[in-house]
C-alpha cells in the first residue's frame, strides 16, 4: 500500500486506531506512545515528549510525523495479537520489499555517521525511547526498541577496525509481517532513526505528560 498523505490523517484513521486500547500489547487507556510522541486518542493530538509541545499543523515535521503515526497504527490495529519469536530477519526477507523498492541504506549510513564514533550515545538514545542494550550473534553493540508493543527493531553496530569501516544493520522480528507490510515498516524505521539522531544532538528525556 502506498503512503499518500491525504489518506493517513487522524480523521481517516481514528476509528481503527481507537480500537488499540487494551489490544496488541497496549494498555487500556486513551494514550498511545510512539517513538517519543504520544497520541491522545480522545482528541487526536500528538505531543512531542522531547519538547512537551504538540505537533502543530503547518509545522515542518507535522506531515511526516502525523502521517507516519497514523499509517503505522492503522495497520497495526488490524492485526491479531502475536508475540515476537526472537528470530531476527532483515528487510530483504519481507514479502513485497522488491516491489516497493525500500532499502535502508540511508538509515544505516545515518546511524554510522551519528553513532559509530560514540556508541554509548546510541545506547543512551535508545533508552530514552524505552529500549535497551541487547545481545546479538555478531557486531560490537546491539540495541532494541519496541516501536510498537509487538514490533521490536534491533540495531547492530560493528565498529571500525584496521580492515573494515563501521557498519550498522537493522533487524526485525520474524513476526513483523503479522502486523506491518514492507512499506509501513520502512516509514516506521525511518522515523525511529530520525528520533535517535535528534536525541544524539541534544540531551533530552521523556517529560511526565501522562
Amino acid at each position: 500500500m502506498s503512503h499518500p498523505a491525504e489518506l493517513w490523517t487522524w480523521e481517516n484513521c481514528k476509528e481503527k486506531i481507537k480500537t488499540l486500547s487494551g489490544r496488541n500489547g497496549y494498555p487500556d487507556n486513551a494514550i498511545i506512545p510512539f517513538l517519543g510522541y504520544i497520541l491522545d486518542t480522545r482528541t487526536g493530538t500528538i505531543t512531542d515528549t522531547f519538547s512537551g509541545e504538540a505537533v502543530e499543523s503547518g509545522s515542518k515535521s507535522y506531515h511526516s510525523v502525523t502521517h507516519t503515526i497514523c499509517y503505522v497504527l492503522s495497520a497495526y490495529s488490524e492485526a491479531q495479537d502475536k508475540l515476537p519469536t526472537g528470530k531476527p530477519i532483515t528487510s530483504k526477507q519481507l514479502r513485497g520489499n522488491h516491489f516497493v523498492c525500500r532499502g535502508y541504506t540511508g538509515e544505516t549510513i545515518t546511524l554510522v555517521k551519528h553513532f559509530a564514533s560514540n556508541p554509548d550515545k546510541l545506547v543512551q538514545a535508545v533508552e530514552v525511547l524505552g529500549g535497551e542494550k541487547t545481545d546479538f550473534q555478531f557486531g560490537d553493540i546491539a540495541v532494541k526498541v519496541n516501536v510498537l508493543p509487538r514490533v521490536p527493531i534491533t540495531i547492530v553496530m560493528s565498529l571500525a577496525d584496521e580492515e573494515f569501516p563501521a557498519e550498522a544493520r537493522i533487524y526485525f522480528d520474524a513476526t513483523l509481517e503479522n502486523y506491518l507490510d514492507s512499506e509501513q515498516t520502512y516509514f516506521m524505521t525511518h522515523l525511529m532513526v530520525k528520533r535517535l539522531v535528534e536525541l544524539s544532538e541534544k540531551s533530552v528525556s521523556f517529560l511526565e505528560l501522562y
